[in-house]
């Protein structure tokens, strides 16, 4: 007769020998879907120069490139938004700095600014900066203000009110 241990011994050595090579191989094509500026960002020398290209202090673009997570992330962001937009430099820095996404927050703010404004506006940095999806944001904003035909300051203020809230999301069921 066969005893239940023996079935359960014999199911977990099976288990060992075939499941350990697909769990390995599912932890190491995980770690391919990081995003790119994640897995090598070191560049605190790049985002310097970048800082202070823009009109910072040399000791204002350290401090803020030595607490960045993705540092050569931030600079680009700081370039981007001061240079395409007009947005100062000083703002350009508090807007990505204040975000886990700068890469995110300078897409959303050129976007907004190429499609609906004609001078700087750092309402619109604000409003990305403080999203947690700052492209999606800047989507909304921009779709909504052609579609809806709201005012800017009225599709920031109703995308940042949107939200997900999955029980007032269509469909419901």
């Amino acid at each position: 007769m066969i005893k239940m241990t023996h079935i359960f011994v014999a199911c977990r050595n099976i288990g060992r020998s075939w499941l350990a090579p697909v769990a390995i191989g599912v932890a190491t094509v995980s770690l391919g879907a990081m995003p790119s500026y994640g897995l090598d960002d070191a560049n605190y020398g790049q985002c310097v120069v970048d800082l202070t290209a823009s009109g910072l202090g040399t000791s204002a673009a350290a401090a803020s490139c030595a607490g960045a997570r993705f540092p050569g992330t931030l600079g680009a962001c700081v370039v981007d938004v001061s240079q395409e937009t007009g947005i100062g430099a000083e703002d350009a820095l508090e807007g990505c700095e204040r975000s886990r996404r700068p890469d995110e927050v300078a897409t959303c703010t050129l976007d907004i600014h190429s499609a609906l404004l004609e001078q700087p506006s750092v309402n619109a940095l604000e409003h990305c900066s403080r999203s947690v999806l700052p492209e999606r944001y800047g989507v909304c904003v921009v779709d909504l203000s052609y579609e809806a035909e709201l005012a800017v300051d009225q599709a920031l203020t109703q995308c940042v009110r949107a939200g997900y809230r999955p029980w007032t999301t269509a469909p419901r069921q």
